[in-house]
């Protein structure tokens, strides 16, 4: 795992590697829709916002081709993954964002429906049981189905054993049951299908690909999962790679182990870390950042969990990440310089953009034109831009 002495490399190297893993290199040389969503897949919360974040590396991408990689074609997937979050990620590449991050024994199920564990013991059943008896009820419930979430608790509350009737009730099924479901999504069971009205579906992977879905070996998974996950965040440890997948420490070292031998050993602000050996001379000496993005809330970016190596200053960090409402952030040449928020008003997208750094014409007619972008996203027509200091 290490490479002869670690070496130092400093902050901006780090932001600059990071960047071209994340497809924000270069915004006048924009990658292809697939490869936006493997570098590191895209969050969909709120609904719409995965589909933001992907527009940021891709320029002149339209709700179009989003809504036809998903609905027609389905070379893009949606499904509760990384964090348990509803993920967008190419659809041949399902293995790598579910697999790796699937509990495989009772401390690790525990750690993955933590919500629930005060019920499992209270019913004196392990998380290992409930999860088999709830996968088994999804595979037949979505047999042949396509189900909102209320509807998927109904169906279950049918198939679980009684003690169980009330956690399925539609409303504490969405609200609160639906963990074990998020869990049970990292077989590769079920996906998250478009939605229907306000309400998310769920239908079968098999089903809705008509076909045996993507399939690679557990270690080849695990592998490539630590691999993409350390060129868009790397240098890391084992210990963040958990904290950004969302799952217990166990889970997320025996990925990093799969992996062991093809990392190498660098330190960042005196810390030791990994980078995969294959990315070590683009970390050394990575492309320029060059352009203006735009990034919606949660976006990928925003999910490095070393934030003081993204945002040194303390109390701009607490204006980023805060415990809710976060911002979306606007990246001047790999660099934070303004935090934006939205509000729809009819059909006016408008956007509050509070700048931290000086914004020069050019940034801010080119943050007008990314609002007038990402306004369709938002089912907007136009867009309104105000700029506070």
């Amino acid at each position: 795992m290490n490479d002869g002495d670690s070496e130092q490399v400093d902050r901006e190297r780090v932001l600059a590697f990071r960047a071209a893993g994340q497809q924000l290199t270069d915004a006048s040389a924009a990658p292809d829709l697939w490869a936006a969503a493997a570098a590191a897949g895209a969050q969909n919360t709120p609904p719409g916002n995965g589909s933001i974040a992907l527009l940021a590396r891709v320029p002149g991408l339209t709700v179009d081709e989003v809504d036809r990689a998903l609905a027609e074609d389905k070379s893009l997937l949606q499904a509760w993954a990384v964090r348990q979050s509803p993920y967008l990620f190419p659809t041949r590449d399902l293995p790598v964002f579910t697999r790796p991050m699937l509990p495989e024994d009772e401390e690790s199920w525990r750690v993955a429906v933590q919500g629930f564990v005060p019920m499992l013991d209270g019913m004196k059943r392990s998380a290992v049981d409930v999860v088999e008896l709830t996968r088994a009820a999804i595979e037949d419930a979505l047999d042949g189905q396509v189900l909102t979430k209320r509807e998927l608790g109904v169906a279950l509350g049918k198939r679980m054993p009684d003690e169980f009737s009330g956690w399925f009730e539609p409303d504490t099924f969405s609200g609160f049951t639906a963990i074990l479901a998020r869990a049970i999504s990292l077989t590769g069971l079920f996906v998250i299908a478009p939605r229907a009205g306000r309400e998310a579906s769920f239908v079968r992977t098999d089903q809705w690909l008509g076909k045996k879905p993507p399939h690679r070996s557990a270690s080849a998974a695990r592998k490539e999962f630590v691999r993409r996950y350390l060129r868009a965040y790397g240098p890391s440890t084992p210990e963040h790679l958990a904290e950004w997948a969302g799952t217990a420490q166990p889970v997320a070292a025996k990925a990093w182990q799969a992996a062991a031998d093809e990392l190498r050993e660098v330190r960042v602000d005196g810390r030791t870390t990994w980078i995969h050996r294959d990315d070590h001379r683009a970390l050394v000496d990575p492309p320029e950042v060059r352009g203006l993005r735009v990034l919606p809330a949660y976006d990928p970016w925003l999910h490095q969990r070393d934030r003081e190596t993204a945002v040194p200053d303390g109390a701009l960090r607490k204006r980023v990440w805060k415990h809710t409402g976060n911002p979306g952030v606007v990246l001047r040449d790999g660099e934070l310089v303004a935090l934006w928020r939205s509000r729809k008003s009819g059909r006016t997208l408008r956007l509050t953009v509070e700048t931290v750094r000086k914004l020069r014409k050019a940034d801010r007619e080119g943050i007008e034109q990314r609002a007038a972008d990402i306004a369709p996203f938002r089912g907007c027509t136009r867009a309104e831009t105000e700029f506070t200091d």
